[in-house]
């Protein structure tokens, strides 16, 4: 986790593949010669826990989870699983940010308990990569003291529910992309990592320089891999349809 992590400071934009829904044997399967890193989302989509470990063995690149949620149990059963870190949504305090930190740390910094767990036992025992989401106006507004909690490794952005949060359009308007940055320059200075998720092409280029960027998800992996093979095919013509009436 360590070595993930101590090697971003000096590099940016890193490029991400967001899983919703992709299994390990999937992953195991696809080439990733592009990929820098993996998330997998385990608030929105069908992937659990369980499917952690599997993941990541499933890869040699590093794996971090995004939590359902800000319970402690899920969160350390996420770190057992020995993935390299976990990005948690809807930060909005700093006290919500040191309660995130007593979550995924042993004692003395934290409360997390450790056991025979994968992470213990077959992966590493260094602390984890500890990523509070941005993605409210509440938690742009606490961003500096979300960041200077020890313990927090930066922030990582949530643009589309950001922009539903400021009111905005949509999630390209100057608006969120000057939010984004606000949330860059804060974390800069504290000498810490920034993320942003964006699972969009048009999205990408406006981001400023940032060390981890969700470029894309599996779905919309599928889904240009079909527009490519398919072409735009549009509706099949009456002439091929089937006609269930004459069978």
């Amino acid at each position: 986790m360590r070595t993930f992590a101590a090697g971003l400071g000096s590099q940016t934009e890193l490029a991400g593949l967001w899983l919703t829904f992709l299994s390990a044997d999937g992953l195991e399967l696809v080439s990733l010669d592009a990929v820098d890193w993996i998330a997998v989302d385990l608030q929105h989509g069908s992937l659990g826990v369980h499917d952690l470990a599997p993941l990541a063995r499933a890869t040699s690149l590093p794996v971090v989870a995004r939590a359902a949620s800000h319970d402690p149990a899920h969160i350390g059963a996420i770190l057992d699983s020995g993935v390299d870190g976990v990005i948690v949504p809807t930060v909005e305090s700093g006290e919500q940010a040191r309660e995130l930190v007593a979550a995924a740390y042993p004692p003395p910094r934290g409360r997390r308990s450790l056991g025979l767990s994968r992470s213990a036992r077959i992966t590493h025992q260094d602390p984890p990569l500890l990523l509070p989401m941005v993605e409210t106006a509440a938690g742009l507004a606490a961003r500096e003291e979300i960041v200077a909690v020890e313990g927090v490794d930066g922030i990582f952005v949530g643009p589309y529910d950001l922009t539903l949060s400021l009111g905005a359009p949509e999630v390209r308007d100057p608006q969120v992309i000057t939010a984004i940055d606000e949330v860059r320059a804060t974390v800069e200075r504290a000498g810490k990592i920034t993320g942003c998720f964006s699972g969009s092409p048009t999205l990408t280029p406006l981001l400023p320089p940032l060390q981890l960027v969700a470029v894309e998800t599996d779905l919309g992996c599928l889904e240009a891999g079909l527009a490519q093979r398919f072409g735009d095919r549009g509706s099949r013509s009456p002439e091929i349809a089937t006609d269930s009436s004459s069978e």
